[in-house]
């Protein structure tokens, strides 16, 4: 009715997941290489980097040719946001944010025809989770944190209503509102669910804890945050359907999702070009590298080798589902997630859910190290608690990052969410270089 095309793009990108990996690859890095010429031509800010760096998008004749080119950081986007914007763009931009988990916070713009091509892609990866369209969806998600006018409140609970698009927010998690939640899912009976990692897992654990029955959805789409088995597991038993786990960040939108293989996950390549990192080189299928993302369909303030600070192993084999996109076989995390030992040891942030999982009276908990690599355990209690587990939480740290780490458990009444409403397993100041196995 409005002259969107975002169902057309849907339409499109349907057919182009068939098309063989060869061929969808060659698609993403012409798409890539038009975004590079783009950029050149009409970005103050690539053009003088570029420049810098003595690169020109010409040059660039295979992927591994990429590496020459500078990634923007997050610093670049809050230092010089106005050269980014593309020349001579007419039309409306629309400005957004992250809120910067690790305090950097970024401010960022797009145009209407990148977001109904972002929303094209989600709503394809939305239908390997068994939605269609039409179907109600619950979204346990972000707020509106600042006041809206009354009129805006409206229209945007009109534009939900009519996309049967319940939102939920995922900010509290007291047993107070997660009671509450599970008696909307019971009374609006959604098709799909969607939501923060942390927050479906909160509430599957109270739904299996208090006995209660909800009825099925078709699927269940994790995103925001890392996914760890033992919360898969959970959301699944408590809500009786499969997890999609899917992988995006804000500036961008979505980047991989799961289809129902969940043998990985299936890379947007025809919107985004991803790139791998690690030693200055691509990383190989199997190796860990640091995330560097290119927009192939924003001409208005595009971001060209972005580096989000994540970490991502590719696959080496194609998924048996048939589809020509190219795989993640999982993503690690944040660089900031690994943990560093005195003598330089990196321990993966994953190795905290596997530990307390198997604490259940621990009630919600952040692991942080700060610049002098002290390690600090916050622990909510739950019921039951019992001081010994926070010594046996500290022996078992110390066994894998040795004697002579710094280790403290602080035992906390709550944990703050960030900005965003996600939860942080860990966060480490301690800067890290992947593949040199050490710190830096």
């Amino acid at each position: 009715m409005r002259g969107r095309e975002t169902l057309k793009d849907l339409e499109q990108i349907e057919r182009s997941q068939w098309r063989s990996e060869d061929e969808i690859r060659d698609l993403s890095f012409r798409r890539m290489l038009a975004a590079l010429q783009f950029a050149e031509q009409h970005v103050p800010f690539y053009r003088a980097r570029f420049a810098e760096h003595g690169v020109r998008a010409a040059s660039v004749k295979a992927p591994e040719d990429l590496l020459r080119f500078p990634v923007l950081t997050r610093a670049d986007l809050r230092a010089h946001g106005q050269d980014l914007l593309a020349e001579g763009f007419v039309g409306r931009l629309y400005a957004s944010g992250t809120g910067g988990s690790t305090g950097e916070p970024v401010q960022f713009r797009f145009d209407h025809r990148t977001y109904e091509r972002r929303i094209a892609a989600a709503m394809r990866s939305d239908g390997w989770a068994g939605a269609r369209l039409g179907d109600r969806e619950l979204h346990l998600w972000s707020a509106v944190l600042v006041s809206e006018t009354l009129a805006k409140k409206a229209k945007r609970s009109l534009h939900e209503a009519i996309l049967r698009k319940k939102m939920v927010s995922a900010f509290d998690l007291s047993e107070r509102r997660l009671a509450a939640l599970l008696d909307e899912i019971a009374r609006y009976r959604p098709q799909l669910i969607v939501g923060y990692a942390s927050a479906l897992y909160h509430a599957a654990r109270y739904a299996l804890s208090d006995g209660r029955a909800l009825p099925a959805p078709r699927g269940i789409v994790t995103s925001a945050e890392r996914l760890f088995a033992h919360q898969r597991d959970a959301i699944e038993r408590a809500f009786g359907a499969p997890v999609f786990d899917r992988y995006g960040c804000r500036e961008l939108m979505l980047i991989a999702a799961e289809c129902g293989r969940h043998a990985g996950k299936h890379i947007n390549m025809e919107n985004v070009f991803v790139e791998l990192i690690r030693d200055g080189r691509h990383a190989l299928p199997g190796e860990a590298g640091e995330v560097v993302v290119t927009d192939l369909v924003c001409r208005s303030m595009p971001l060209i080798r972005y580096k989000n600070q994540d970490v991502a192993i590719a696959a080496g084999a194609p998924c048996a589902c048939g589809r020509g996109l190219p795989m993640l076989a999982s993503v690690e995390g944040r660089v900031l997630d690994l943990l560093v030992g005195p003598d330089g040891e990196l321990l993966a942030g994953e190795f905290f859910p596997h530990l307390i999982k198997d604490q259940p009276t621990i009630a919600r908990y952040q692991v942080y190290q700060d610049r002098r690599r002290a390690l600090t355990v916050k622990l909510v209690p739950g019921k039951g608690f019992q001081p010994e587990t926070a010594r046996l939480i500290e022996r078992v740290v110390r066994q894998h990052l040795g004697e002579r780490a710094e280790v403290r458990v602080q035992i906390v009444d709550d944990i703050p969410l960030t900005s965003g409403g996600k939860h942080r397993v860990t966060l480490s100041e301690v800067p890290v270089q992947l593949g040199r196995g050490r710190a830096a």
